[in-house]
C-alpha cells in the first residue's frame, strides 16, 4: 500500500469517526430537548435556532465554504427533528 493509499484510508476513517460524533451530539442534543416540558422545549429551541443564525453569519463574513457546510448540517439537524 502506498503512502498516498495510506492517507486516504486514515482521512476517510476520520472522516466516519467525526461524523460518528457529531451524530452522538446531535443525538444528544435532541434526547434533551425531548425531555424538556413543551414549552421550555420551544423557547430552546427558537434560542438555537437564533444561536446558528449568528453563527452562520458570522462564518458567511469570515469564511464562505464553512459557512455552506454549517448551513448544510444545521439543515438537516432540524429537518430531521421535525420529522
Amino acid at each position: 500500500m502506498s503512502n498516498i493509499d495510506e492517507r486516504v484510508t486514515y482521512l476517510e476513517e476520520a472522516g466516519e469517526a467525526l461524523r460518528m460524533q457529531n451524530r452522538v451530539l446531535a443525538t444528544a442534543l435532541k434526547g434533551l430537548l425531548h425531555a424538556l416540558p413543551p414549552d421550555v422545549a420551544e423557547t430552546a429551541i427558537t434560542d438555537i435556532r437564533a444561536a446558528f443564525e449568528d453563527e452562520l453569519a458570522q462564518l458567511q463574513y469570515d469564511n464562505e465554504a464553512q459557512a455552506d457546510l454549517f448551513h448544510d448540517a444545521t439543515y438537516a439537524f432540524f429537518a430531521e427533528r421535525e420529522h
